[in-house]
């Protein structure tokens, strides 16, 4: 596959413009990024205030990209690229890349888009800048997911369902046409690579794991679903077995941070445990952060508008987590603290 790349930019921060009406609709020109009113408020409350603890240089661009998968239908992928403003003129930096992986909203939500500013940033864990690509697992130009749940269940199905052998070939495309994208992005470390799922990007989270990609050092999942781990076919490795250890950066596999709550319904004890073995037996070094009175959704703050009482935003859990997220990174990408 040819991987895309990029050619319009945009401010990255350009949607805390908008009104939330516009962001909970789709038209022709831009696709829908919140469930609702509510949510559009909660994120743009929050984004904000991210947003006024920064410099005036402190700027991010984003880019829409539309990618393939190497399948036999070159499914088409709808992702976004953001990246610092200053990285468009500098063709000679060379930075990490980091690949976010969505929710069951698909990936035209704006609460990925906030993380994907926050990151490029962050001065303390970038100092030089990331490229973050918002990958699409489910082909979503529009918005489909945020509305058509019996489409969304299907083409879930038709990605995450194991074959006769335990494998998923088309998740394991989609997750390689991520790779292959940012990795193809100017300014790009392709050796220096790390990615983030939530919710359902718990699948594509393992299935790195289980790729075995030399390029990617750091993989974590938050509320991150395993359904049907039981039936994927067994992967080893000898190498780097994990110590559970907070502190140990391994180099050769992965280092995996899971982040999960124990009151979500979502994330069956089995399947937590069967994944965090299954990270273990390829060799990862793999760490479960399961906080207490914290259920499904917990990093986002739009999940307190959600009716029901499976979801809701918990600062401290998210606060936790993101913390344990950042000193990981710092460590795989040796940023002096």
């Amino acid at each position: 596959m040819a991987a895309s790349l990029t050619s319009s930019w945009e401010p990255g921060t350009e949607i805390l413009s908008l009104d939330s009406s516009v962001l909970s609709t789709s038209s022709e020109d831009s696709p829908q990024l919140a469930k609702d009113v509510d949510y559009a408020e909660a994120i743009l409350k929050a984004w904000t205030s991210d947003a006024d603890e920064r410099t005036a240089k402190q700027t991010s661009t984003c880019s829409h990209i539309e990618y393939k998968c190497n399948n036999k239908d070159e499914t088409s992928l709808y992702g976004c690229i953001y990246r610092k403003s200053q990285l468009i003129e500098d063709n000679e930096s060379s930075v990490p890349g980091l690949i976010l992986f969505h929710t069951g909203a698909g990936p035209q939500d704006m609460f990925l888009r906030w993380k994907a500013d926050a990151l490029v940033n962050d001065k303390e864990l970038f100092p030089n800048g990331c490229i973050v690509l918002i990958a699409d697992i489910i082909g979503d130009r529009e918005g489909w997911a945020w509305s058509d749940r019996s489409r969304y269940d299907t083409v879930r199905k038709s990605i995450l369902i194991p074959d006769e052998n335990g494998e998923r070939n088309e998740l394991k495309c989609r997750v390689q046409a991520a790779i292959d994208t940012l990795s193809a992005q100017p300014g790009v470390d392709a050796v220096q690579i790390a990615a983030l799922g939530f919710c359902m990007g718990g699948h594509p989270i393992l299935e790195l794991a289980r790729m075995n990609v030399p390029s990617v050092k750091i993989l974590v999942t938050y509320h991150g679903v395993f359904d049907g781990v039981d039936r994927l076919s067994h992967v080893s490795g000898s190498e780097n077995k994990s110590s559970n250890s907070d502190d140990e950066v391994t180099t050769s596999k992965p280092n995996v941070l899971v982040c999960t709550g124990e009151d979500d319904p979502f994330v069956g004890k089995q399947d937590l445990a069967l994944a965090t073995a299954m990270f273990n037996d390829i060799g990862c070094n793999c760490r479960v952060m399961e906080f207490e009175k914290t259920r499904h959704g917990f990093t986002n703050p739009a999940q307190d508008y959600n009716p029901s009482d499976a979801f809701a935003f918990n600062e401290d859990s998210y606060s936790k987590s993101w913390s344990a997220t950042r000193d990981l990174l710092k460590k795989a990408f040796k940023v002096n603290k």
